[in-house]
């Protein structure tokens, strides 16, 4: 069977290219996880998310890719406060093939639960605001 060529979006990640990551989100993409109550909505928010965990997840590695129509998976492991994680990026495209909505599911509890305890103000802060007028802060963790 034939290598398929990575998906923009884990380039995106594995590069730590902000610019390109924004590239490749819909301007009103949706972004859901364990750890946060609620979705985080809008490309500049989920920018400013990610750039956030880049400097919060240790030894961030993707193991595999899945595809389907117009549908994308990411298998990842990380670790954060030295708690390991695994999981997966559930990821919807839209007809151009940038990505719509990210669905995070991640285990075990534990370790999800030293991720949201670490997250808490920043996320606090985050979906606080409305609409960030820019990726600043991701593009300075990621530098």
């Amino acid at each position: 069977m034939a290598a398929t060529a990575p998906h923009p979006y884990r380039e995106a990640l594995e590069a730590r290219d902000a610019e390109a990551l924004a590239a490749v989100l819909h301007p009103d993409v949706t972004f859901s996880s364990p750890a946060v109550d609620i979705p985080i909505r809008g490309r500049d928010r989920v920018l400013l998310l990610f750039g956030v965990l880049a400097t919060v997840f240790e030894d961030p590695e993707i193991t595999d890719e899945l595809y389907g129509e117009r549908t994308y998976a990411l298998s990842f492991r990380l670790s954060v406060e030295g708690h390991p994680i695994e999981g997966f990026d559930h990821v919807q495209l839209d007809d151009d093939g940038r990505v719509r909505s990210i669905a995070v599911s991640m285990r075990p509890l534990g370790s999800v639960l030293a991720l949201a305890r670490r997250m808490e103000e920043t996320l606090a802060n985050l979906l606080g605001s409305q609409s960030p007028d820019d990726s600043r802060e991701f593009e300075a963790a990621w530098d």
